[in-house]
Protein backbone atom coordinates (compact mmCIF):
# COMPACT_ATOMS: atom_id res chain seq x y z
CA UNK A 1 0.00 0.00 0.00
CA UNK A 2 1.39 3.41 -0.92
CA UNK A 3 2.34 5.55 2.06
CA UNK A 4 0.74 8.93 2.68
CA UNK A 5 2.27 11.68 0.58
CA UNK A 6 3.56 13.72 3.50
CA UNK A 7 3.82 13.68 7.27
CA UNK A 8 1.71 16.62 8.37
CA UNK A 9 2.37 16.61 12.09
CA UNK A 10 4.75 19.54 12.18
CA UNK A 11 6.72 21.34 14.87
CA UNK A 12 4.79 24.58 14.92
CA UNK A 13 6.68 27.58 16.29
CA UNK A 14 5.14 29.25 19.30
CA UNK A 15 5.50 33.02 19.30
CA UNK A 16 5.20 35.11 22.45
CA UNK A 17 2.14 37.04 23.52
CA UNK A 18 2.71 40.63 24.62
CA UNK A 19 1.89 40.36 28.33
CA UNK A 20 3.63 40.20 31.69
CA UNK A 21 5.03 36.72 32.15
CA UNK A 22 4.16 34.80 35.34
CA UNK A 23 6.95 33.80 37.70
CA UNK A 24 6.84 30.19 38.87
CA UNK A 25 8.78 29.74 42.08
CA UNK A 26 8.87 27.72 45.29
CA UNK A 27 10.77 25.83 47.95
CA UNK A 28 10.23 22.26 49.12
CA UNK A 29 11.71 20.97 52.33
CA UNK A 30 13.40 17.54 52.42
CA UNK A 31 14.17 17.85 48.71
CA UNK A 32 16.69 15.13 47.79
CA UNK A 33 20.18 16.24 46.76
CA UNK A 34 20.09 13.56 44.04
CA UNK A 35 17.38 15.45 42.12
CA UNK A 36 18.65 18.54 40.33
CA UNK A 37 15.52 19.80 38.55
CA UNK A 38 11.76 19.70 38.28
CA UNK A 39 9.76 19.55 35.05
CA UNK A 40 6.71 21.57 34.05
CA UNK A 41 4.66 19.47 31.65
CA UNK A 42 1.18 19.19 30.21
CA UNK A 43 -0.96 16.10 29.56
CA UNK A 44 -0.52 14.75 26.03
CA UNK A 45 -2.62 11.71 25.18
CA UNK A 46 -1.51 9.00 27.65
CA UNK A 47 1.71 10.72 28.69
CA UNK A 48 3.22 14.09 29.54
CA UNK A 49 4.96 16.57 27.29
CA UNK A 50 7.68 18.57 29.04
CA UNK A 51 7.54 22.35 28.46
CA UNK A 52 10.22 23.49 30.92
CA UNK A 53 13.00 21.95 33.03
CA UNK A 54 13.73 24.12 36.09
CA UNK A 55 17.01 23.73 38.06
CA UNK A 56 16.59 23.24 41.81
CA UNK A 57 19.07 24.58 44.41
CA UNK A 58 18.61 23.64 48.07
CA UNK A 59 15.03 22.68 47.31
CA UNK A 60 14.20 26.06 45.74
CA UNK A 61 13.51 27.04 42.14
CA UNK A 62 12.30 29.98 40.05
CA UNK A 63 11.39 30.47 36.42
CA UNK A 64 9.85 33.20 34.27
CA UNK A 65 7.13 31.48 32.21
CA UNK A 66 7.70 32.89 28.71
CA UNK A 67 5.33 30.56 26.89
CA UNK A 68 1.93 31.75 25.65
CA UNK A 69 0.05 28.67 26.90
CA UNK A 70 -2.12 28.91 30.00
CA UNK A 71 -4.19 26.28 31.79
CA UNK A 72 -3.57 23.13 33.84
CA UNK A 73 0.02 21.89 34.01
CA UNK A 74 1.86 19.19 35.93
CA UNK A 75 4.91 19.50 38.15
CA UNK A 76 6.88 16.29 37.61
CA UNK A 77 9.75 15.53 39.95
CA UNK A 78 9.76 11.74 39.65
CA UNK A 79 7.14 9.04 39.13
CA UNK A 80 6.01 9.24 42.78
CA UNK A 81 6.17 13.01 43.15
CA UNK A 82 3.84 14.93 40.85
CA UNK A 83 1.00 17.41 41.23
CA UNK A 84 -1.05 19.63 38.95
CA UNK A 85 -1.59 23.37 39.08
CA UNK A 86 -2.88 26.31 37.03
CA UNK A 87 -0.84 28.83 35.11
CA UNK A 88 -2.98 31.91 34.59
CA UNK A 89 -2.47 35.69 34.61
CA UNK A 90 -0.20 35.97 37.67
CA UNK A 91 2.68 34.53 39.64
CA UNK A 92 2.58 31.02 41.13
CA UNK A 93 4.35 29.94 44.30
CA UNK A 94 4.75 26.45 45.79
CA UNK A 95 5.58 25.69 49.42
CA UNK A 96 5.56 22.32 51.15
CA UNK A 97 7.36 19.12 52.00
CA UNK A 98 8.79 16.81 49.31
CA UNK A 99 7.70 13.82 51.40
CA UNK A 100 4.12 15.14 51.50
CA UNK A 101 3.92 16.24 47.90
CA UNK A 102 0.13 15.93 47.69
CA UNK A 103 -0.19 18.61 50.38
CA UNK A 104 1.91 21.25 48.62
CA UNK A 105 0.39 24.71 49.00
CA UNK A 106 -0.11 26.44 45.66
CA UNK A 107 -0.68 30.19 45.56
CA UNK A 108 -1.65 31.84 42.30
CA UNK A 109 -4.71 32.85 40.28
CA UNK A 110 -7.01 30.00 39.35
CA UNK A 111 -5.54 27.43 41.73
CA UNK A 112 -8.13 27.80 44.49
CA UNK A 113 -10.90 27.38 41.90
CA UNK A 114 -9.10 24.35 40.47
CA UNK A 115 -8.90 22.72 43.93
CA UNK A 116 -12.60 23.39 44.46
CA UNK A 117 -13.43 21.90 41.07
CA UNK A 118 -11.46 18.71 41.77
CA UNK A 119 -13.33 18.25 45.05
CA UNK A 120 -16.64 18.81 43.28
CA UNK A 121 -15.79 16.42 40.45
CA UNK A 122 -14.75 13.74 42.96
CA UNK A 123 -18.22 13.61 44.48
CA UNK A 124 -20.31 10.57 43.72
CA UNK A 125 -23.21 10.84 41.29
CA UNK A 126 -22.37 14.27 39.88
CA UNK A 127 -24.85 14.77 37.05
CA UNK A 128 -23.87 16.16 33.65
CA UNK A 129 -26.05 19.23 34.09
CA UNK A 130 -24.44 19.93 37.47
CA UNK A 131 -20.97 19.64 35.93
CA UNK A 132 -22.01 21.91 33.08
CA UNK A 133 -23.37 24.56 35.45
CA UNK A 134 -20.26 24.39 37.64
CA UNK A 135 -17.83 24.82 34.76
CA UNK A 136 -19.78 27.73 33.31
CA UNK A 137 -19.43 29.59 36.63
CA UNK A 138 -15.62 29.35 36.84
CA UNK A 139 -14.17 32.87 37.04
CA UNK A 140 -10.53 32.38 36.07
CA UNK A 141 -10.33 32.65 32.29
CA UNK A 142 -7.34 30.33 31.78
CA UNK A 143 -8.86 27.60 33.95
CA UNK A 144 -12.27 27.99 32.34
CA UNK A 145 -10.83 27.79 28.81
CA UNK A 146 -8.98 24.63 29.80
CA UNK A 147 -11.88 22.81 31.48
CA UNK A 148 -14.93 23.86 29.44
CA UNK A 149 -14.17 21.82 26.29
CA UNK A 150 -14.75 18.61 28.24
CA UNK A 151 -18.48 19.24 27.84
CA UNK A 152 -20.36 19.62 24.57
CA UNK A 153 -22.91 22.35 23.80
CA UNK A 154 -26.51 21.35 24.31
CA UNK A 155 -29.91 22.94 24.01
CA UNK A 156 -33.46 21.64 23.98
CA UNK A 157 -33.35 21.16 20.21
CA UNK A 158 -29.92 19.54 19.99
CA UNK A 159 -29.49 17.24 16.99
CA UNK A 160 -26.56 16.40 14.78
CA UNK A 161 -27.17 19.42 12.54
CA UNK A 162 -27.25 21.82 15.47
CA UNK A 163 -24.22 20.16 17.05
CA UNK A 164 -22.21 20.44 13.82
CA UNK A 165 -22.66 24.21 13.93
CA UNK A 166 -22.16 24.67 17.69
CA UNK A 167 -19.66 21.95 18.58
CA UNK A 168 -16.82 24.43 19.21
CA UNK A 169 -18.83 26.90 21.31
CA UNK A 170 -16.92 25.97 24.47
CA UNK A 171 -13.49 25.86 22.84
CA UNK A 172 -11.49 29.08 22.69
CA UNK A 173 -9.98 28.74 19.23
CA UNK A 174 -8.43 32.21 19.62
CA UNK A 175 -6.16 30.94 22.39
CA UNK A 176 -2.79 29.25 21.81
CA UNK A 177 -3.50 27.24 24.96
CA UNK A 178 -6.04 25.20 23.01
CA UNK A 179 -3.14 23.28 21.44
CA UNK A 180 -2.14 21.73 24.79
CA UNK A 181 -5.68 20.98 25.89
CA UNK A 182 -6.35 17.21 26.02
CA UNK A 183 -10.10 17.84 25.68
CA UNK A 184 -9.47 19.66 22.39
CA UNK A 185 -7.57 16.66 21.03
CA UNK A 186 -10.38 14.31 22.05
CA UNK A 187 -13.10 16.61 20.70
CA UNK A 188 -11.30 17.01 17.39
CA UNK A 189 -11.51 13.26 16.84
CA UNK A 190 -15.18 13.13 17.89
CA UNK A 191 -16.13 16.01 15.60
CA UNK A 192 -14.41 14.88 12.44
CA UNK A 193 -14.87 11.13 12.89
CA UNK A 194 -18.42 11.06 14.23
CA UNK A 195 -20.31 14.37 14.21
CA UNK A 196 -19.51 15.50 10.66
CA UNK A 197 -19.82 12.09 9.07
CA UNK A 198 -18.22 11.24 5.74
CA UNK A 199 -20.18 13.13 3.08
CA UNK A 200 -17.54 15.36 1.40
CA UNK A 201 -19.80 18.34 0.66
CA UNK A 202 -20.98 18.39 4.28
CA UNK A 203 -17.41 18.23 5.60
CA UNK A 204 -16.27 21.07 3.32
CA UNK A 205 -19.29 23.22 4.26
CA UNK A 206 -18.49 22.99 7.97
CA UNK A 207 -14.76 23.38 7.42
CA UNK A 208 -15.54 26.67 5.67
CA UNK A 209 -17.51 27.75 8.73
CA UNK A 210 -14.85 26.57 11.15
CA UNK A 211 -11.96 28.33 9.43
CA UNK A 212 -13.96 31.54 8.94
CA UNK A 213 -14.06 31.99 12.73
CA UNK A 214 -11.45 34.14 14.53
CA UNK A 215 -8.67 31.67 15.32
CA UNK A 216 -5.13 31.74 16.63
CA UNK A 217 -2.84 31.24 13.65
CA UNK A 218 -1.01 28.30 15.23
CA UNK A 219 -4.31 26.61 16.09
CA UNK A 220 -5.33 27.07 12.45
CA UNK A 221 -2.04 25.65 11.20
CA UNK A 222 -2.39 22.66 13.50
CA UNK A 223 -5.94 21.95 12.29
CA UNK A 224 -4.96 22.37 8.65
CA UNK A 225 -2.03 20.02 9.15
CA UNK A 226 -3.84 17.17 10.91
CA UNK A 227 -6.96 17.42 8.75
CA UNK A 228 -4.92 17.31 5.57
CA UNK A 229 -3.29 14.12 6.77
CA UNK A 230 -6.64 12.68 7.84
CA UNK A 231 -8.42 13.31 4.55
CA UNK A 232 -5.47 12.46 2.33
CA UNK A 233 -5.24 9.03 3.96
CA UNK A 234 -8.98 8.49 4.44
CA UNK A 235 -10.40 5.08 3.59
CA UNK A 236 -13.86 6.58 2.95
CA UNK A 237 -14.67 6.91 -0.74
CA UNK A 238 -14.95 10.49 -1.90
CA UNK A 239 -13.13 12.16 0.99
CA UNK A 240 -10.24 12.94 -1.33
CA UNK A 241 -12.45 15.91 -2.31
CA UNK A 242 -11.81 17.32 1.18
CA UNK A 243 -8.06 16.89 0.69
CA UNK A 244 -8.30 18.75 -2.63
CA UNK A 245 -10.27 21.55 -0.94
CA UNK A 246 -7.69 21.88 1.85
CA UNK A 247 -4.84 21.88 -0.66
CA UNK A 248 -6.45 24.61 -2.77
CA UNK A 249 -7.35 26.77 0.22
CA UNK A 250 -4.18 26.50 2.29
CA UNK A 251 -1.28 24.84 0.48
CA UNK A 252 -1.61 26.23 -3.04
CA UNK A 253 -2.18 29.78 -1.75
CA UNK A 254 0.88 30.31 0.47
CA UNK A 255 -0.72 29.77 3.90
CA UNK A 256 1.25 26.60 4.67
CA UNK A 257 4.55 28.42 5.29
CA UNK A 258 5.89 25.54 7.38
CA UNK A 259 6.20 23.36 4.25
CA UNK A 260 9.25 23.18 1.99
CA UNK A 261 8.90 24.19 -1.66
CA UNK A 262 9.44 20.57 -2.66
CA UNK A 263 6.64 19.28 -0.42
CA UNK A 264 4.31 22.08 -1.52
CA UNK A 265 4.96 21.04 -5.11
CA UNK A 266 4.01 17.45 -4.24
CA UNK A 267 0.79 18.67 -2.62
CA UNK A 268 -0.06 20.74 -5.68
CA UNK A 269 0.64 17.86 -8.07
CA UNK A 270 -1.48 15.44 -6.09
CA UNK A 271 -4.38 17.84 -5.51
CA UNK A 272 -4.48 18.89 -9.15
CA UNK A 273 -4.42 15.25 -10.22
CA UNK A 274 -7.17 14.19 -7.83
CA UNK A 275 -9.31 17.23 -8.68
CA UNK A 276 -9.98 15.82 -12.15
CA UNK A 277 -11.29 12.51 -10.87
CA UNK A 278 -13.53 13.31 -7.91
CA UNK A 279 -16.81 11.47 -7.49
CA UNK A 280 -19.41 13.08 -9.75
CA UNK A 281 -16.89 14.48 -12.24
CA UNK A 282 -16.93 13.39 -15.88
CA UNK A 283 -14.05 11.01 -16.49
CA UNK A 284 -11.41 12.65 -18.65
CA UNK A 285 -11.55 11.25 -22.15
CA UNK A 286 -8.35 9.77 -23.59
CA UNK A 287 -7.21 7.67 -26.54
CA UNK A 288 -5.55 4.26 -26.22
CA UNK A 289 -4.28 1.39 -28.36
CA UNK A 290 -6.04 -1.97 -28.43
CA UNK A 291 -4.48 -5.40 -28.88
CA UNK A 292 -5.96 -5.75 -32.38
CA UNK A 293 -4.01 -2.68 -33.57
CA UNK A 294 -6.80 -0.11 -33.42
CA UNK A 295 -6.92 3.23 -31.60
CA UNK A 296 -10.04 4.26 -29.71
CA UNK A 297 -11.32 6.66 -27.05
CA UNK A 298 -12.71 6.04 -23.58
CA UNK A 299 -15.89 7.78 -24.73
CA UNK A 300 -16.32 5.11 -27.40
CA UNK A 301 -16.64 2.34 -24.82
CA UNK A 302 -20.39 1.71 -24.81
CA UNK A 303 -21.59 0.16 -21.59
CA UNK A 304 -24.08 1.00 -18.82
CA UNK A 305 -21.22 0.77 -16.36
CA UNK A 306 -17.47 0.70 -16.99
CA UNK A 307 -14.71 -0.24 -14.56
CA UNK A 308 -11.64 1.77 -15.61
CA UNK A 309 -8.70 -0.26 -14.35
CA UNK A 310 -5.11 1.05 -14.45
CA UNK A 311 -2.62 -1.74 -13.79
CA UNK A 312 0.60 -3.50 -14.71
CA UNK A 313 1.30 -7.21 -15.03
CA UNK A 314 4.63 -6.58 -13.26
CA UNK A 315 2.95 -5.03 -10.18
CA UNK A 316 2.62 -7.46 -7.25
CA UNK A 317 -0.69 -6.02 -6.04
CA UNK A 318 -2.02 -6.09 -9.59
CA UNK A 319 -1.12 -9.74 -9.99
CA UNK A 320 -3.26 -10.46 -6.93
CA UNK A 321 -6.13 -8.11 -7.76
CA UNK A 322 -6.56 -8.76 -11.48
CA UNK A 323 -7.74 -12.39 -11.19
CA UNK A 324 -10.26 -11.22 -8.58
CA UNK A 325 -11.49 -8.54 -10.96
CA UNK A 326 -11.76 -11.17 -13.70
CA UNK A 327 -14.00 -13.32 -11.48
CA UNK A 328 -16.21 -10.29 -10.76
CA UNK A 329 -16.33 -9.41 -14.46
CA UNK A 330 -17.43 -12.92 -15.41
CA UNK A 331 -20.25 -12.63 -12.88
CA UNK A 332 -21.44 -9.15 -13.90
CA UNK A 333 -20.68 -8.79 -17.62
CA UNK A 334 -24.11 -10.09 -18.63
CA UNK A 335 -25.62 -7.36 -16.47
CA UNK A 336 -23.91 -4.62 -18.48
CA UNK A 337 -20.56 -4.24 -16.69
CA UNK A 338 -17.51 -3.65 -18.90
CA UNK A 339 -13.86 -3.46 -17.82
CA UNK A 340 -11.40 -1.22 -19.63
CA UNK A 341 -7.97 -2.31 -18.36
CA UNK A 342 -5.14 0.07 -19.29
CA UNK A 343 -1.60 -1.06 -18.61
CA UNK A 344 1.21 1.31 -17.64
CA UNK A 345 3.80 -1.02 -19.15
CA UNK A 346 6.08 -0.12 -22.05
CA UNK A 347 7.22 -3.64 -22.84
CA UNK A 348 4.16 -5.78 -23.54
CA UNK A 349 5.42 -9.37 -23.58
CA UNK A 350 4.54 -10.08 -19.93
CA UNK A 351 1.28 -8.15 -20.33
CA UNK A 352 0.20 -10.33 -23.26
CA UNK A 353 1.19 -13.52 -21.43
CA UNK A 354 -0.81 -12.46 -18.34
CA UNK A 355 -3.86 -11.69 -20.48
CA UNK A 356 -3.68 -15.11 -22.11
CA UNK A 357 -3.01 -16.95 -18.85
CA UNK A 358 -6.06 -15.49 -17.07
CA UNK A 359 -8.27 -15.18 -20.15
CA UNK A 360 -8.80 -11.45 -19.66
CA UNK A 361 -11.50 -11.12 -22.29
CA UNK A 362 -12.47 -7.59 -21.37
CA UNK A 363 -11.22 -4.50 -23.23
CA UNK A 364 -7.43 -4.30 -22.87
CA UNK A 365 -5.56 -1.12 -23.76
CA UNK A 366 -2.09 0.40 -23.74
CA UNK A 367 -0.24 3.47 -24.98
CA UNK A 368 2.28 2.97 -27.78
CA UNK A 369 3.55 6.57 -27.95
CA UNK A 370 3.73 8.57 -24.71
CA UNK A 371 4.70 11.76 -26.53
CA UNK A 372 1.09 12.23 -27.65
CA UNK A 373 -1.94 12.81 -25.38
CA UNK A 374 -2.57 9.76 -23.21
CA UNK A 375 -4.25 8.65 -19.97
CA UNK A 376 -1.33 9.80 -17.80
CA UNK A 377 -2.03 13.38 -18.87
CA UNK A 378 -5.42 13.24 -17.17
CA UNK A 379 -5.26 10.75 -14.28
CA UNK A 380 -3.24 10.73 -11.05
CA UNK A 381 -1.77 7.23 -10.81
CA UNK A 382 0.93 7.20 -8.09
CA UNK A 383 0.50 3.45 -7.64
CA UNK A 384 -1.35 0.53 -9.19
CA UNK A 385 -3.89 -0.92 -9.36
CA UNK A 386 -6.30 2.02 -9.57
CA UNK A 387 -10.04 1.53 -10.13
CA UNK A 388 -12.68 4.04 -11.22
CA UNK A 389 -16.31 3.09 -11.86
CA UNK A 390 -18.08 5.09 -14.57
CA UNK A 391 -21.74 5.30 -15.52
CA UNK A 392 -23.09 5.16 -19.07
CA UNK A 393 -22.22 8.84 -19.62
CA UNK A 394 -18.69 8.24 -18.29
CA UNK A 395 -19.24 10.14 -15.06
CA UNK A 396 -17.23 8.87 -12.09
CA UNK A 397 -19.61 7.23 -9.64
CA UNK A 398 -17.17 5.29 -7.42
CA UNK A 399 -13.46 4.65 -7.06
CA UNK A 400 -10.93 2.30 -5.48
CA UNK A 401 -13.50 -0.09 -4.02
CA UNK A 402 -12.42 -3.48 -2.74
CA UNK A 403 -13.20 -5.98 -5.49
CA UNK A 404 -14.50 -8.78 -3.27
CA UNK A 405 -16.59 -6.68 -0.87
CA UNK A 406 -17.55 -3.04 -1.41
CA UNK A 407 -17.37 -3.18 -5.22
CA UNK A 408 -19.85 -6.04 -5.38
CA UNK A 409 -22.19 -4.29 -2.98
CA UNK A 410 -21.94 -1.05 -4.96
CA UNK A 411 -22.62 -2.77 -8.29
CA UNK A 412 -25.59 -4.69 -6.87
CA UNK A 413 -27.14 -1.52 -5.45
CA UNK A 414 -26.42 0.59 -8.53
CA UNK A 415 -27.69 -1.97 -11.04
CA UNK A 416 -30.83 -2.60 -8.98
CA UNK A 417 -31.73 1.09 -9.30
CA UNK A 418 -31.35 1.16 -13.10
CA UNK A 419 -34.46 0.88 -15.32
CA UNK A 420 -34.80 -2.52 -17.01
Amino acid sequence: MKKALLTYFIGLSFGLIAQENPIISGCLTNFPDSISSIKIAYPRMASLSVRENIPVFNGCFELEWKHPERGVFVVYIDADHTFDFVISAGNIQFTGDFNKIRNVLIEGPGNDEFDAFKKFAAKKDVQEEQMRAYLLEIKDTALKDFLLPQILPLNSDTNVYWLRAHFWDYTNLKSRSTLINPFFENNRKIYFDQVLGHEPDTIIFYLERLFSQPMDVQVKKFLVSVLTYQYETSSFMGEDAVFVWLANKFYNTGFADWMSKEDLAKIRTKSEGLATELIGNPAKNFPFDTRDGNRMLLSEVESPITILYFWSSECGHCRQETPKLKALYDEYKDRGVQVLAITLELELDNWNKFIEKYDLDWLNGFESDYDRPNFQWFYYIPSTPKKLILDADKNIIAKNLDIETTMRTFLDDYLAEQPH
